[in-house]
């Protein structure tokens, strides 16, 4: 009966340390999104800058290029833009917005960093050339500097979270035995 207990607390710690990996398993996947959408902005700015291309058709291939060709959520979101742009059923403020609250809503980006994807997009399409590049050259810095912002904080903090989920874990079984 014994051997059950210890076997009970051996879980309840290994779960505590679980819950407490948690925090930064997310921060780990913000910031590989958060790389996804700097990349894709510089590709995007790089079609634009030199290519002789439609809007839609730089859209495509900025989310077709890159070392990986594997289905990001930026590349996704891109292509489905170049998609309903080439359909013209809408206007394209309307489906910027519809993108980004569509297939960006529920995912790691905060509110405030999907607002800012629909507002360097709304910018393109419209205006010259050179004012595209800068609003897509903007917001890729303020990507890159959340990013190196997101950094730290995992730096300083996941040591803390996984700590504090394993004495968390211990703190419980030793009540519970």
């Amino acid at each position: 009966m014994e051997y059950i207990r210890l076997i009970g607390a051996a879980l309840i710690v290994f779960a505590g340390a679980g819950f407490g990996a948690c925090p930064v398993h997310k921060m780990t996947e913000r910031m590989k999104e958060m790389e996804e959408l700097y990349f894709c902005l510089l590709r995007l700015k790089s079609e634009i800058r030199h290519g002789v291309k439609t809007l839609p058709e730089s859209l495509k291939c900025a989310a077709d290029s890159g070392k990986s060709k594997s289905t990001g959520r930026y590349r996704t979101v891109m292509k489905q833009m170049a998609k309903r742009m080439e359909n013209g059923t809408e206007g394209y403020e309307v489906l910027v917005r519809e993108s980004a609250e569509e297939l960006l809503t529920g995912k790691v980006l905060y509110k405030e960093e999907r607002d800012a994807f629909a507002e360097a997009f709304l910018l393109l399409g419209g205006g010259d050339l050179e004012r595209q590049v800068q609003s897509l050259e903007y917001y890729a810095e303020t990507v890159r500097l959340a990013l190196a912002e997101e950094k730290q904080r995992k730096k300083e903090r996941a040591y803390l979270y996984r700590s504090l989920g394993l004495l968390g874990g211990i703190f419980l079984s030793v009540i519970l035995y």
